[in-house]
């Protein structure tokens, strides 16, 4: 059965930013930027609105990068319509904090969603953590039944978090339970949202 025209799309995308990184070129750039265009059509959040979040994500690793090295190599950043996930590993409640905070001082953040775990990560966490998330996105790929370039999915410490934005809530239901079914997932952590959600429709200006 064929896979849905958004993580066909998704996939190709992929491909052509991985090339773009192995080039620095006009040219190099001009494909990824022209995948990344792509991708950001066919999202639900729409183009701009992508842009936007790219800007934002921008910031806040500017000012991860000004304030700690550590924060900036131990956090991944997430934006979705404003939203920030914060995901990751640090060693003491203080650099914890100032991340969150941190965040929440860029312009354009209508909330901080804090999931930094407390910890340093070893290699070996680190590769089952990229096995899992390897594993979830391939599930969730490969379902006809869910629009995968809505999502963002990241594994720390075995848990894994989703992002994005689901059609309904059986498209939601879907993707969780293709998470939660990778072997050695600890816990599932939904920060999704759903299409129909009032509160994104105020972030985004859409009436419908």
């Amino acid at each position: 059965m064929a896979v849905r025209a958004g993580s066909a799309i998704a996939g190709a995308g992929a491909v052509l930013a991985a090339l773009a990184l192995n080039a620095c070129s006009p040219a190099g750039m001009a494909v990824g930027a022209a995948s990344t265009a792509g991708v950001a059509a066919v999202q639900e959040r729409g183009f701009l609105r992508t842009l936007d979040d790219a800007a934002i994500k921008a910031r806040i690793g500017e000012a991860y990068l000004n304030a700690s090295e550590t924060i900036l190599l131990q956090v991944t950043i997430r934006v979705h319509e404003g939203r920030v996930l914060l995901v990751g590993a640090l060693p003491d409640a203080a650099l914890r904090a100032r991340a969150v905070a941190i965040a929440r001082e860029q312009p354009g953040v209508r909330a901080v969603i804090d999931e930094l775990q407390a910890g340093d990560g070893s290699v070996g966490d680190y590769a089952i953590d990229s096995w899992i998330t390897a594993q979830v996105n391939a599930k969730l790929t490969f379902d006809v039944g869910i629009l995968s370039v809505n999502y963002q999915v990241d594994t720390v410490g075995r848990v894994v978090y989703l992002f994005g934005i689901a059609q309904d809530q059986a498209e939601h239901d879907r993707a969780v339970g293709h998470a939660r079914a990778v072997r050695d997932v600890r816990r599932v952590v939904s920060h999704v949202m759903l299409k129909s959600d009032p509160n994104r429709r105020s972030a985004t200006g859409d009436s419908g």
